[in-house]
C-alpha cells in the first residue's frame, strides 16, 4: 500500500483516502502530495498512476552501493501489478469508447492496490467498498475480461512465434550439417602429391619385398618335421601352427604379422603340410611317418 504526505497540511494519507482528504480537511485546495517512500511529488490526479513504490531495502541500496537488493518473489504482488497494467491499458485505449461514468470507475480502480481478480469477489468488492452500482460493476468486469483475454492471446502468439523461430533455427543448423556431410561424402578423394604417393608405395613395397625374400628362405619342410619329431605321440594341428607361426615371425623379423601376412602364412602352412612326405595328418594330430 502506497502512503502519501499532504504537502498542504502535512498529514499522512493512504492512497485510497487521498480523494476523501481533499474533500474534507484540505477542501478547496488543489491536490499536492508526495510519496513517503520515494519522496516524489504529485499534482492533481498524477498520484493515481503511482500504484507501487520502492521498498525500504531499495532505499538502502540507493544510499550504499555495496547493498544488493534481492528480487521480490511475491507472486501475488506480481499478479496484482499485471492486473493494474490491464486497467491502465483500458484507460489508455480508444477501443472501448468508455462513457464518463465507466472512465471514472476505472480511474477509481486504478487507485486501489488490492483489486480482486475473480468475478464474484470483484463485484462484491466494488459494490461494498466503492459503492459502485451492480450494473456498472458488471460492465467494468466485462471490459476487464475482454482486455485480459486479448493480452493472453497476444502472449500465446508471441510464445508460438518464439518457439517457431527456435525450431527454424534448429532445423537450419541440422540442414547445414546434413549438406556439409553430403558434400564431404560426394567430394572426390583428395589427390595425393607425386612425392607422397611414391613414398607411400616404397613403404608398402618394403615389407612385401622383405617378406618374399624371407619367405623363400624359410624351410617349411625342415621346420615342420623338426617340431613334430619332438612329439612321439604327435602334435595337435593348431599347436603345430602356433609354434611354426612364432618361428616364421622371428624369421621375417616382425613381432606380429599383418592381416595380409597372416592370411598368406595360413595358406602356405596348409599347402606345405600336405606336400611334406615325412608327416601325416591323423584327425587333429600331426604325426611323423
Amino acid at each position: 500500500m502506497v502512503f502519501f504526505t499532504c504537502n498542504i497540511c502535512g498529514e499522512s494519507v493512504k492512497k485510497p483516502s487521498v480523494e476523501k482528504h481533499y474533500q474534507t480537511r484540505c477542501r478547496g485546495n488543489e491536490k499536492n502530495v508526495s510519496c513517503m517512500d520515494c519522496l516524489k511529488d504529485f499534482y492533481g490526479e498524477e498520484y493515481v498512476a503511482h500504484t507501487k513504490c520502492i521498498s525500504e531495502a531499495q532505499k538502502y541500496a540507493n544510499q550504499s552501493q555495496s547493498f544488493v537488493v534481492k528480487e521480490s518473489r511475491n507472486k501475488n504482488a506480481q499478479k496484482q501489478e499485471s492486473w493494474m497494467d490491464i486497467i491502465r491499458a483500458i484507460l489508455d485505449s480508444s477501443e472501448y469508447n468508455l462513457t464518463p461514468a465507466l472512465r471514472t470507475a476505472f480511474q477509481r480502480l486504478q487507485s486501489v492496490d488490492n483489486v480482486p481478480r475473480k468475478r464474484a469477489k470483484f463485484e462484491n468488492f466494488v459494490g461494498n467498498c466503492m459503492r459502485m452500482p451492480r450494473q456498472q460493476a458488471t460492465q467494468v468486469w466485462d471490459i476487464l475480461e475482454k482486455e485480459l483475454n486479448k493480452m493472453k492471446e497476444a502472449k500465446q502468439e508471441q510464445l508460438a512465434q518464439a518457439k517457431a523461430a527456435r525450431e527454424a533455427a534448429q532445423n537450419g543448423k541440422a540442414e547445414k550439417k546434413d549438406e556439409k556431410e553430403q558434400l564431404e561424402t560426394d567430394a572426390p578423394p583428395k589427390k595425393k602429391s607425386k612425392v607422397a604417393a611414391e613414398a607411400e608405395a616404397e613403404v608398402e613395397a618394403a615389407p612385401e619385398e622383405s617378406e618374399n625374400t624371407n619367405r623363400n628362405d624359410f624351410d617349411w619342410t625342415t621346420q615342420l618335421s623338426k617340431i613334430v619329431s619332438k612329439q612321439a605321440d604327435g602334435i595337435y594341428l593348431e599347436k603345430l601352427k602356433k609354434k611354426l607361426l612364432k618361428k616364421y615371425s622371428k624369421h621375417v623379423s616382425v613381432e606380429e604379422l599383418s592381416e595380409k601376412q597372416a592370411k598368406k602364412f595360413h595358406k602356405r602352412f596348409d599347402k606345405q603340410l600336405k606336400l611334406c612326405a615325412t608327416l601325416r595328418l591323423d584327425g587333429d594330430l600331426v604325426k611323423s611317418c
